[in-house]
């Protein structure tokens, strides 16, 4: 069977670290106690170096891909597929090849 590499967004990245990551790995292995504990913990981490990166600009202006009038909705859409998988990422990918099939009819129309 096919695994599907789950990408991380660019938030995720400038927000988690390994060591985050790892504390998640270990929660299934953990009493239930234990589990809530290191879940919240985690979480606020995360939360934490959120706030903080929004509160630098500098940094926070990394996680804008174009400006506002130069959004090409094809590359949000394979940005947003690699972060996701199974039905979600077989819908992306209706939806891409539909407005592919629809730019081909476009070109078409104004070749005619």
């Amino acid at each position: 069977m096919e695994q599907d590499y789950i990408a991380k967004t660019a938030l995720d990245e400038m927000v988690e670290s390994d060591r985050d990551q790892m504390l998640k790995a270990m929660v299934p292995y953990l009493p239930p106690s234990g589990q809530q504990f290191l879940s919240m913990y985690t979480k606020t981490q995360e939360l934490m170096n959120t706030m903080s990166l929004f509160r630098n600009r500098k940094k926070s202006a990394d996680l804008q891909a174009a400006s506002l009038s130069g959004i090409d909705p094809l590359e949000m859409l394979q940005d947003i597929r690699k972060c996701c998988s199974g039905e979600s990422r077989r819908q992306i990918d209706q939806i891409t090849n539909l407005m592919a099939t629809i730019q081909m009819l476009q070109i078409m129309n104004e070749n005619s």
